[in-house]
């Protein structure tokens, strides 16, 4: 419970300050008014993905637990989920008929951010087992 908690935090505190760049980033450009007729929202999408993530660390390090040799299976299928969730999320944006190619490079973006940090907890849990 305690691993959960401290990638959790760490997630978070990334999360925060990523989307505080990201929302100065779009502030300074101008280009913060893109999201109104998309509606999509930055900090929507970065909430999405949080969550996705959370419950990714949950599962990781769960499992990590009681069947370590597994772990990487679970990481590939939770992986194809989440992508599968998020196509679904965006699915409205590539559906339209003139497709916003700003909330879609910004999304990637985002869902890259995530990824990274997914790998980093999947990482830490497979490295934190083989050394026992």
């Amino acid at each position: 419970m305690n691993k959960i908690i401290s990638f959790v935090t760490q997630l978070v505190v990334l999360a925060l300050l990523v989307f505080g760049l990201h929302y100065i980033f779009q502030q300074v450009l101008g280009v913060l008014d893109n999201w109104n007729d998309t509606g999509y929202s930055l900090f929507l999408i970065y909430l999405f993905e949080l969550m996705l993530s959370i419950i990714m660390i949950v599962v990781v390090v769960t499992v990590g637990k009681s069947l370590p040799s597994s772990l990487g299976y679970l990481f590939l299928g939770l992986l194809t989920l989440k992508c599968v969730g998020n196509y679904f999320f965006i699915q409205p944006i590539l559906d339209a008929e003139n497709p916003n190619d700003f909330v879609k490079h910004n999304f990637l973006i985002i869902f890259l951010i995530f990824l990274v940090f997914d790998v980093y907890v999947t990482f830490r849990v497979l490295n934190q087992e083989n050394t026992k």
